[in-house]
């Protein structure tokens, strides 16, 4: 009897042990994640843009009304199957654990994403698709008796930095973290066209500059309240988190493209 209650005694002060080890955890963690990317701003925008550049080509009247048209029905068509103002941009990123014993707030979290083209290219190849660059090589438009040969790429560069403390609740196995902080998340897509055509140079150069190409750009300041969910011993978590986002601060390009009010990732999480 003296042994059985000694038994229990041991395991039960192992499982505090433990949970008292994660609940006040430090460590590290890589992870993937997801930002939203809001495009309702460049979706509104798009007939004005393109109805400028048609005006710098000399394309006006019954035509031009009819490329905005179409315009406006493609971007529609696009809005029925995408949330663009929830448009998921990925991240590749890591996180820093700082445990801090108090009742209240367990840990300070430290964590960072990134994404750009080079990535991009890189995971499209481990999937097995392969993305060209430059997009668009020296193709050939006819002009009418005249040929104008189109060069085009994309760079894209985007990141996000975040601060959070945060409650945890640990199961053992699993556990439960309740968290609110801030983030800076900035980003830029920026189009490299090429145009050669020698008859018509001035009016294209002026059709490119009407499309503000250099505007899409977006920098956010935000709030956030986070929850996440993981599972696996102590030392060794697979984490996944959901956090919803409020902007204290916001700038963008022409385009005015923002940040979208969700965020999510999955990762592990090493404690020690």
């Amino acid at each position: 009897m003296k042994n059985a209650t000694l038994a229990k005694g041991v395991v039960f002060g192992v499982i505090i042990l433990l949970s008292s080890f994660a609940a006040f955890p430090g460590g590290v963690g890589l992870d993937l994640s997801v930002c939203t990317v809001d495009l309702s701003g460049p979706f509104s925008l798009a007939p004005q843009a393109a109805g400028a550049a048609l005006a710098a080509l000399g394309v006006t009247g019954s035509d031009a009304d009819q490329i905005i048209q179409n315009l406006n029905t493609t971007l529609a068509d696009i809005e029925e199957v995408y949330p663009i103002e929830y448009f998921p941009l990925p991240f590749v990123g890591g996180t820093i654990e700082i445990g801090l014993p108090f009742i209240v707030i367990d840990k300070v979290v430290f964590s960072g994403g990134l994404i750009n083209d080079s990535l991009l290219r890189g995971i499209a190849d481990m999937a097995g698709y392969s993305i060209p660059q430059p997009l668009v090589d020296g193709i050939q438009v006819d002009l009418g008796g005249e040929t104008a040969n189109v060069t085009a790429d994309l760079s894209l560069t985007a990141f996000k930095l975040t601060s959070e403390v945060v409650k945890h609740l640990d199961l053992l196995v699993a556990g439960i973290e309740l968290g609110a902080g801030v983030d800076l998340i900035q980003g830029s897509i920026v189009p490299a066209v090429n145009v050669i055509a020698p008859p018509y140079q001035t009016q294209v150069d002026a059709a490119l500059a009407a499309l503000h190409l250099n505007g899409l750009t977006w920098t956010t300041f935000a709030g956030h309240v986070s929850a996440h969910i993981e599972l696996g011993p102590p030392f060794l978590r697979l984490v996944v988190q959901g956090a919803y986002l409020l902007p204290l601060s916001e700038e963008s390009g022409w385009w005015g493209i923002k940040s979208g009010t969700v965020s999510a990732k999955i990762g592990l999480a090493i404690r020690f």
